[in-house]
């Protein structure tokens, strides 16, 4: 399982943004206990660099590129990579002495791993890294090497990925339900082993890697090859060797046409190959399975027939049953063997054949449900013949065409060759040409043996996701129950979280691959039944957010067995007062599912409902509760809290006597 990281503790010293209460401890020192804690604030205290900070206190000077401005993953794999040095300095840059002296230490659990690691707040760099109580090399390169151990990841990125789309949820966040590769990414790297995980990534990387190649080198040959063709027009004809290199040209032009065409039709050929071949896998997995089943039921009828047999004896006629082979004298017995399946489908004595077995124990099997899963496993059988028959086909039709693609390329060769020797008989002004022409001749190959690669690459890797795809597959149901008990806390409106595997191209090319995803379907105003909501825009900001959290807390609780952290920036921006009781019900239920789950919230002080109803279903009632991190005595006032502080006082004081309030009820 994918470890999550339950955030413990943190310290800033020396930064002006957090001088510390007056009269108390500088700095700002936050312990953050099982269940909420609230960061409350006013405009420019500093709540949403406290979130940001907490962030870069994990990941370091490292991000997944472009994923950082909320927009989607895409069409890439999620790679880290550091971040520029302005954004590095995002934290100077809100102080007059840019942070020269200030760190930040974070205190966190993941997995059985209890790290501690000190940065410098004005460039990130990594001051100290303790594991266990165990001083580390003080590197990035260390301290990846022990969040992707103790997190069993397979790649630095996918601890971004983890942050950015389910424990931190910020203002400018992208919308999980909403972005089909970040979500069969998580789902890749949540619910697989960690050598499937890295393989997925491996195939996956390579073909992009492969299709921009492919898709250069096409770039230049076309631009190579317009070059040739001005160079040739401007040339004065020659004689009788400018006769047959012309001849010789015009054919090679005419067969080189044909052999594009020719590896168009390869290419749609291994696409219905490929689409054969795994339905006839699938068939196959079908036919096993349901085979698999008539067995079990056989096996289940003998040992309910007989009560008081040994497990030898019931092992003999299963065998018998299972393998067509005597286990005594090993001969192959299939006359028998289907003589004893007919007697059990039919609830006989599988030894004499007597009528009425006394099904005494174990789960009572009748006829009739032996004889729906012969038939079935026999129409699966069927079906799979077929298939296989059909893979043949594509089979057959595949190595024909590649037949014929190999002799025309072998038969352009030769005729380059004689292109050639005519060239290098030519006057020497002809020899340029003639380079031009062995680089595109050898591009051409190049870029035809790159496609060739690139289409047998997506071949096995589609066959790989076709493969791990039901181990995902099987956390489905888990993800939608958790999700159902979060989002109908949160809506009035029915809403059902779909698996809905969606197709897409891994590059720019080639065959679409179904890669594991769930959508959302929706009740609304204008729809009686759930619709399918397949973008953000479809629905309402509070459902957005709402939906989006659901999902979250979803993953985080089927794949986060020891607990984790969500981290919710300003959560009450977009909410109706109808809806502020149902979500900090929700909220408070998640934080205290687990008993390490932590929800960090922050907010403005102001005076909307769900602070208060949070607070109080927490039994907080007091701005010097510990969980509460007040920013307004803490971080440096503004002009607005100096001037305006008797109202600030005012309006928290009118806060935690609410919570008080709801505490009570």
């Amino acid at each position: 399982m994918v470890g999550l990281p339950v955030i413990q503790r943190l310290d800033v010293d020396n930064y002006g943004l957090y001088p510390g209460p007056e009269g108390g401890t500088p700095g700002l020192h936050v312990e953050f206990m099982p269940g909420l804690t609230l960061v409350l604030g006013a405009n420019g205290l500093g709540k949403t660099t406290l979130v940001t900070l907490l962030f870069r206190m994990l990941t370091g000077p490292f991000d997944i590129p472009k994923v950082s401005d909320g927009e989607a993953l895409g069409n890439k794999s999620p790679e880290s990579a550091e971040i520029p040095r302005p954004e590095r300095r995002i934290f100077a840059a809100r102080v007059v002495d840019k942070a020269a002296e200030a760190l930040a230490g974070l205190t966190y659990t993941l997995g059985t791993r209890h790290i501690e690691v000190t940065r410098q707040v004005h460039s990130l760099e990594l001051q100290s890294l303790i594991v266990n109580g165990v001083e580390q090399e003080s590197t990035e390169e260390r301290y990846q090497d022990v969040v992707q151990e103790a997190a069993g990841l397979a790649f630095y990125g996918d601890w971004i990925l983890i942050l950015r789309h389910l424990v931190f949820y910020f203002e400018d966040r992208r919308a999980l339900v909403w972005d089909p590769v970040a979500q069969s990414q998580l789902l890749r790297l949540l619910f697989l082993n960690i050598e499937e995980s890295r393989e997925w990534s491996d195939r996956e990387r390579d073909i992009f890697k492969l299709d921009s190649s492919v898709r250069n080198l096409g770039y230049m040959l076309r631009k190579e090859e317009k070059r040739l063709a001005t160079v040739e027009a401007s040339r004065r004809p020659e004689p009788e060797l400018r006769q047959q290199l012309a001849l010789l040209q015009s054919v090679q032009e005419e067969d080189q046409e044909r052999l594009a065409t020719l590896n168009d039709q390869l290419m749609l050929l291994i696409n219905d190959r490929q689409r054969v071949r795994v339905n006839s896998l699938r068939a196959e997995q079908v036919q096993e399975s349901t085979m698999r089943k008539v067995e079990r039921l056989q096996l289940e009828t003998i040992a309910a027939a007989f009560p008081g047999a040994t497990e030898a004896g019931r092992y003999i006629v299963g065998h018998l049953l299972a393998e067509d082979q005597c286990i005594t004298c090993g001969t192959e017995v299939p006359d028998l063997a289907e003589s004893l399946r007919e007697r059990v489908q039919h609830l006989l004595c599988p030894i004499c054949g007597s009528d009425g077995l006394d099904v005494t124990e174990g789960r009572p099997t009748s006829a009739a449900e032996i004889a729906e899963a012969t038939e079935r496993a026999r129409a699966a059988s069927i079906e799979s013949a077929a298939l296989s028959g059909e893979r043949g086909d594509a089979e057959a039709a595949y190595s024909v065409a590649l037949a014929e693609v190999t002799t025309l390329t072998a038969m352009i060769d030769r005729r380059a060759a004689e292109i050639r020797d005519i060239l290098s008989r030519l006057p020497p002004s002809e020899h340029d040409i003639h380079g031009q022409v062995s680089d595109l001749t050898r591009m051409r190959s190049r870029l035809e043996v790159e496609k060739h690669d690139l289409t047998s690459m997506r071949d096995n890797f589609q066959e790989f996701i076709a493969d791990v795809r039901g181990r995902i597959e099987q956390r489905r149901d888990s993800i939608k129950e958790a999700f159902d008990r979060f989002a109908k806390g949160f809506l009035v409106e029915d809403c059902e979280l779909k698996w809905l595997p969606k197709a897409r191209r891994i590059g720019q090319s080639g065959e679409q691959i179904e890669m594991p995803s769930f959508e959302v379907d929706l009740t609304g105003a204008g729809f009686l039944s759930p619709a399918r909501r397949s973008g953000p825009e479809q629905v309402s900001e509070s459902q957005r957010e709402f939906i989006d959290i659901s999902f979250r807390m979803a993953l985080m609780e089927v794949a986060g067995q020891a607990g984790g952290t969500l981290v919710i920036d300003a959560p009450e921006s977009s909410l109706d007062a109808v809806f502020v009781t149902r979500a900090a019900d929700v909220l408070t239920r998640f934080s205290t599912t687990h008993e390490n789950n932590r929800l960090v919230v922050t907010s403005n002080l102001i005076d909307g409902d769900l602070i208060p109803k949070l607070l109080g279903k927490s039994g907080i009632t007091s701005s010097s509760d510990p969980r509460v991190v007040d920013l307004l005595s803490i971080a440096a006032p503004t002009r607005a809290t100096r001037d305006l502080d008797s109202e600030y006082q005012e309006i928290r004081q009118r806060l935690f006597s609410r919570a008080a309030r709801e505490a009570r009820t």
